[in-house]
């Protein structure tokens, strides 16, 4: 167990990932999040419960008009990247992209499969998403 811990202490990604400076950024990315959160899903139940739109049209809707609130707040206040502005750009897209259809899959299996309320799908969805966004985005997107 000894020579275990030695060799993971002994690997940069984890110094990288445990240290108050990612902390930091943890703790911005989830403030950046929970505000994403809130307003995907406020627009995902109004477009949908209202303007009575198929709950996977709202979902994609409603990811794309948060994108850029997630986008610019990760970049300039989670994460502060001050450059590579289109490099970040084209990623982070490429991500969004992959992140919107594992999102639509995992509703529609989870709403019209299972039949589960589709709000409680999205809850899932989120979470699923975020489960590798935060590592992508500081070792790939925004390289801090």
């Amino acid at each position: 167990m000894r020579k275990l811990i030695q060799w993971l202490r002994s690997r940069q990604i984890w110094r990288d990932l445990f240290n108050l400076r990612t902390f930091k950024q943890f703790y911005r990315y989830l403030v950046v999040g929970f505000l994403s959160f809130a307003t995907e899903t406020g627009l995902l139940y109004l477009l949908t419960d209202h303007f009575k739109l198929w709950y996977l049209y709202s979902n994609s809707i409603a990811y794309i008009v948060v994108f850029w609130l997630n986008f610019l707040l990760n970049r300039f206040w989670a994460f502060q990247a001050r450059n590579n502005f289109q490099r970040q750009m084209v990623l982070f897209l490429l991500l969004f992209i992959f992140n919107l259809f594992a999102s639509n899959a995992m509703m529609y299996f989870l709403t019209s499969v299972l039949k589960i309320y589709y709000l409680i799908s999205k809850v899932f969805a989120v979470a699923l998403v975020v489960s590798w966004n935060f590592i992508l985005y500081k070792k790939v997107i925004y390289r801090t």
